[in-house]
């Protein structure tokens, strides 16, 4: 009897390592994506899965993705730190009614999109699809070399709910935003006290209902980037509670757009400051600059202009309501 039971403890050890193994090569620092490939695989090179959503499911936390070839590979649901990479592909995430990528990951991890078209194409209804990257908590999102395009309300929109960092380097944001607040990118604090951060660099933000709005707890960095042809506004920090805005600028060109800049807002007593170096705002529709100035309804918007931007062929261009010059 005691023969018995060893025999049958030996084989349950047995078959629980066995399990565990099985569990610990089920995910892979490195996984891959192929128009030609199957979600029932295991995601290595040469049995490559379909779609986004299962390479993640058999990716480790801080692994990465790659595409194999061009596709489109659906929406990409993020809960971990992970790199998704397309390479030299056109790789295509394609969506209608919801959004293409959410990221839900922890509040230090750090995902990255690399290399990849993220379109709306029209439902059988026609809808389209909501956002193209939606961001509600993450440490910090790195986005390289990405076009976002034809979104029916943000291409992205940062709220992250515990604070966090966004970064968006070479790309090219259009045609999204159909609502008076949609853009190119949207930035938002989603807690009450910790900040929203948004770094963008090299990118063209195109023919959005407005280019980059920043509200409630939010500060963003711009640098080298034109921001054109967005149908209401170029760029709008506008706080919609107490809490502050802030937004520098620098070496890049506001054009084409409905209005150029507008800092600071009506409808909430939150202050707002645009500080702008070295930047062209010319032929807009509307203003160039344009501020609230504050009042009982009205917080204070502020425009601090460096004295080394050109403002003009806008209607009006508007004055900054500072200009203290460079140290």
């Amino acid at each position: 009897m005691k023969e018995l039971r060893s025999s049958l403890m030996l084989i349950l050890s047995v078959s629980f390592f066995l399990a565990l193994a099985c569990v610990a090569h089920a995910q892979e620092n490195r996984t891959f994506v192929s128009a030609v490939g199957d979600d029932a695989n295991n995601c290595r090179r040469v049995t490559p899965c379909k779609t986004f959503t299962g390479a993640i499911t058999r990716t480790n936390s801080g692994g990465e993705i790659d595409v194999l070839d061009t596709g489109g590979f659906g929406a990409i649901f993020v809960n971990k730190p992970v790199t998704i990479d397309g390479g030299g592909f056109l790789a295509s995430s394609l969506i209608s009614g919801t959004n293409a990528v959410n990221v839900t990951a922890g509040q230090d991890d750090t995902v990255i999109l690399k290399h990849l078209s993220i379109a709306s194409v029209p439902g059988t209804g026609g809808e389209l699809g909501t956002n193209g990257i939606k961001v509600t908590k993450v440490g910090a999102l790195v986005v390289i070399d990405c076009l976002i395009k034809n979104f029916g309300s943000n291409g992205i929109d940062f709220e992250p709910s515990t604070g966090g960092k966004l970064f968006v380097t070479d790309s090219n944001i259009v045609n999204n935003g159909t609502g008076s607040l949609d853009a190119g990118i949207f930035v938002k604090s989603g807690s009450t006290s910790l900040t929203a951060v948004a770094v963008v660099e090299r990118s063209r933000i195109e023919s959005n209902r407005n280019g980059v709005v920043a509200r409630d707890r939010s500060r963003v960095s711009i640098s080298n980037s034109l921001i054109a042809e967005n149908r209401a506004i170029g760029l709008l920090a506008a706080p919609d509670s107490i809490a502050s805005v802030e937004v520098n600028v620098e070496s890049s060109i506001i054009t084409f757009n409905g209005l150029g800049i507008r800092s600071g807002t009506c409808a909430a007593k939150g202050p707002a400051a645009v500080r702008i170096s070295n930047v062209s705002v010319t032929s807009n529709e509307g203003a160039g600059l344009n501020h609230t100035i504050e009042g009982p309804t009205c917080g204070r918007g502020e425009i601090i202009s460096a004295k080394n931007n050109t403002i003009l062929g806008n209607h009006p261009d508007g004055e900054p309501t500072s200009s203290p010059g460079q140290k």
